[in-house]
């Protein structure tokens, strides 16, 4: 699937912000490697632009587990990923440490997906910022995402309440909530992860993007969506590490259209701390 593959689909997709002029249904799954690739794209996309955008995730189920699995590029089992994994950060330059496949491998992608939608119950302004917190320990620190040990690790860290977030987790409504992402996958026809689909005010019907989407594209369908592109918040290093709040090397040269050095180095000369991780660094706001 290219990044090129584009066209219009019939649905009623609904921004989680009801004040935005343009919706962008996502549907991703906490451990896809070309989700985690898009990440720069999509996060300078949304810093520039999510006073006009609401963003609603589908979680699609990618591993439902190993019995019986295999997906379009031959996977089977859980050794079959990290060189998967190493040539989409090869191809992207999104730095990915595929050791957990070998260490401590995810028997499935569920439990992310259902612990994703216990925040979403819980702290729906934060579900953002737990998927983020996820990929992070997956991707970066090589950690199980799928322990139920490491999602609440992962929700303290972001400061939800332990206690709260373990019964949202065990709550059956969040069970439900990932099944009817996975009817909703079916009903729409989702094949593939991740699928963008952007919904506004001067489009007909909405747009469809299949694959990992470079910003310029993120941009365009925005600008069709609305009829025209909005004005784009003013970029600063400062204001970057803000709203970031941690990001990789990648991610911040992104969106400040810098190399990797001198992104580090601005970074650096900002008061960023910097912590080498999965061969890049990973950069937080002091």
């Amino acid at each position: 699937m290219t990044v090129s593959e584009t066209s219009p689909i019939a649905v009623n997709a609904t921004g989680s912000t009801a004040t935005a002029s343009a919706q962008l249904l996502l549907a991703t799954d906490p451990i896809c490697s070309h989700c985690w690739a898009m990440e720069p794209a999509l996060r300078r996309f949304l810093y520039l632009y999510a006073s006009n955008v609401g963003v609603t995730h589908l979680y699609g189920g990618l591993l439902p587990g190993w019995d019986g699995f295999q997906d379009s590029g031959g996977i089977r089992q859980p050794a079959d990923i990290p060189p998967h994994w190493m040539e989409v950060a090869e191809r992207y330059g999104q730095p990915i440490d595929p050791s957990v496949w070998l260490n401590d491998p995810l028997s499935s992608s569920s439990p992310p997906s259902v612990a994703a939608h216990a925040v979403r119950a819980l702290a729906p302004d934060r579900e953002e910022d737990y998927l983020r917190r996820m990929r992070q320990a997956l991707f970066l620190e090589a950690r199980n995402i799928a322990r139920p040990e490491v999602l609440v690790s992962c929700a303290v860290d972001i400061g939800l309440d332990q206690a709260q977030f373990q019964r949202a987790l065990n709550d059956p409504a969040s069970e439900a909530a990932f099944a009817a992402d996975l009817e909703q996958k079916r009903t729409l026809g989702i094949r593939g992860f991740p699928t963008l689909i952007v919904n506004g005010p001067a489009t007909e019907q909405p747009w469809v993007m299949r694959g990992a989407q470079p910003f310029f594209r993120l941009e365009r369908a925005l600008e069709i969506a609305l009829g025209e592109l909005p004005p784009a918040r003013e970029v600063s290093v400062e204001a970057v590490i803000e709203e970031y709040r941690s990001g990789t090397t990648r991610e911040f040269a992104e969106v400040l259209e810098l190399d990797a050095e001198n992104t580090e180095a601005a970074l650096r000369k900002a008061g960023a701390e910097g912590r080498p991780l999965a061969g890049s660094h990973l950069w937080f706001a002091a």
